[in-house]
């Protein structure tokens, strides 16, 4: 397949060669081909688009889509018979692969580059965070202390928010939590607890006593390390649990 995949780049830079053109001719064009190699030069990249598509490769299209520039920022696409509806779901399908994959600086930055208008506008939907009490699930409120600093607390059951589960001291940096008990603290305490050492194995129940299974060894090989944790040490979180894991910055 990676065979393939050098020839079908290979083919285009040398058509793009031949056609003497940098980029694609815009649609609707009233100028026709200067040879024979512009001629040939859409209709062939775009049965090599479908061709690909139809094999599943969505990544391989929207890379073509990407580096030939292929949509116009009017919606519309500069290879006649390829309509914008159907590059639309190649790249929803693309950025839904890089997101399971936890690759979301990846799946960010071909939002923002991407030509199409509805597919940038996904970077402003739900950015948002609503923030809820691990202990009665109501939503928490901002509150101004005295000294001026705005924290989130629950006004419902009075417990102290933004709490770390291990060393209990406020979090003012960076703040890890488990999706399933809501309960989180410093990335350091986080480490220290379910990373285990030298001379104790890796913890799997949560340090609060909820009873929860927050880290999840036997999925080690299940996602790719994020951006965010490759500074971290090798002995760290595994990766598994790294997917069931939020990081924000500190509430406080």
């Amino acid at each position: 397949r990676r065979d393939s995949l050098a020839r079908m780049w290979r083919s285009i830079a040398s058509m793009m060669q031949g056609a003497g053109l940098d980029e694609l001719p815009k649609a609707g064009t009233s100028v026709g081909p200067a040879n024979v190699m512009q001629f040939v030069l859409l209709p062939t990249i775009r049965s090599l688009l479908l061709e690909r598509a139809e094999a599943g490769d969505v990544q391989t299209c929207v890379a073509v889509c990407e580096v030939l520039q292929v949509i116009d920022s009017d919606q519309t696409t500069k290879i006649p018979g390829l309509d914008i509806s159907l590059l639309r779901e190649w790249y929803l399908s693309y950025i839904d692969l890089l997101e399971q994959m936890c690759l979301f600086s990846a799946s960010a930055f071909l939002i923002q580059r991407c030509n199409d208008p509805v597919i940038g506008a996904m970077n402003q939907n739900s950015t948002t965070i609503h923030e809820s009490c691990s202990k009665c699930g109501k939503p928490l409120q901002p509150s101004t202390e005295p000294g001026g600093t705005t924290r989130m607390v629950c006004k419902t059951c009075r417990r102290p928010v933004g709490m770390c589960f291990l060393c209990h001291q406020p979090v003012t940096a960076l703040y890890v939590w488990c999706q399933g008990c809501g309960h989180g603290g410093h990335l350091e305490c986080a480490l220290k607890w379910f990373g285990g050492g030298e001379t104790e194995p890796p913890r799997e129940i949560c340090p609060t006593g909820c009873g929860h299974r927050c880290n999840f060894q036997k999925m080690t090989n299940s996602f790719p390390r994020t951006e965010s944790l490759k500074c971290l040490p090798a002995e760290g979180i595994s990766a598994g649990a790294s997917s069931r894991w939020q990081f924000k910055a500190g509430l406080s």
